[in-house]
């Protein structure tokens, strides 16, 4: 595996090149701690992550992704970014158009805005732990009044850089795009760690309204010790998606 930083649009980035391309790339888009550097990534200095980006490329993937002003909370800031850094890409590397995407946490949001600009191109989505709601999140920290705080502090920032300071902005419905998805989705639900625990109920609702759809969707509960096996099934869907080219 070939490691390569470089900034997009004065965001750093980082690509994972494998030794042998299967012609398809995945776009990680990761949750709070998520960062990256002109050095190295949160994916590359935690050792689960890490093994997960090492299985992605000894299968042949090419995998990237962007700091993306960090705490981002799926502002559309973020989103349009993403698709230019996808576009940009696309471009440079020789790749199929459509990819997969990997949204973790918060990356969550991003991801699943970004599904009507990619369009066709999205291969498959995958989701692990995901917030899917902010509304719900947010209701879920008020418990907690100092994550509180700054929970709403973070958010608040994220979305005053787009001149959006209403909160009805942050409380958008976004699940929609998921639910009229076509293309095959993919939730790893954390049992004993996961921040985001108000999502549970959402998430089964999507599943059911997409399994009405008879749209592709598979739903686990994992145990955070259990990386191996949630990589070994996710890498399995990812191929499951890859028979139409």
């Amino acid at each position: 595996m070939f490691n390569e930083t470089f900034q997009f649009e004065q965001e750093w980035c980082m690509i994972h090149y494998p030794e042998k391309p299967n012609g398809f790339a995945i776009f990680i888009i990761g949750d709070t701690q998520h960062y990256v550097n002109d050095e190295t990534s949160f994916w590359l200095e935690n050792k689960g992550r890490e093994m997960m980006i090492s299985a992605f490329t000894n299968e042949g993937y090419l995998v990237y992704y962007s700091n993306l002003f960090g705490r981002n909370w799926g502002n559309d800031i973020a989103v349009k970014h993403a698709f230019r850094l996808y576009q940009y890409i696309i471009r440079q590397e020789i790749l199929n158009n459509k990819i997969h995407v990997l949204g973790e946490g918060m990356g969550a949001l991003a991801a699943i805005k970004l599904i009507p600009f990619l369009k066709e191109n999205i291969r498959s989505l995958v989701l692990i732990s995901p917030c899917v709601s902010l509304e719900a999140h947010m209701n879920q920290e008020q418990r907690r009044k100092f994550f509180y705080k700054k929970l709403l502090r973070e958010v608040q920032f994220a979305f005053q850089q787009q001149g959006e300071g209403n909160p009805e902005e942050w409380q958008e419905d976004i699940t929609t795009n998921l639910v009229e998805m076509k293309k095959g989705l993919c939730i790893f639900q954390r049992i004993d760690n996961n921040s985001y625990k108000s999502q549970t109920e959402r998430l089964k609702e999507i599943m059911e309204q997409r399994n009405r759809n008879h749209s592709p969707s598979t739903f686990h509960f994992v145990l955070s010790d259990q990386q191996m096996n949630m990589t070994n099934k996710l890498i399995s869907f990812l191929k499951e998606q890859e028979n139409d080219l």
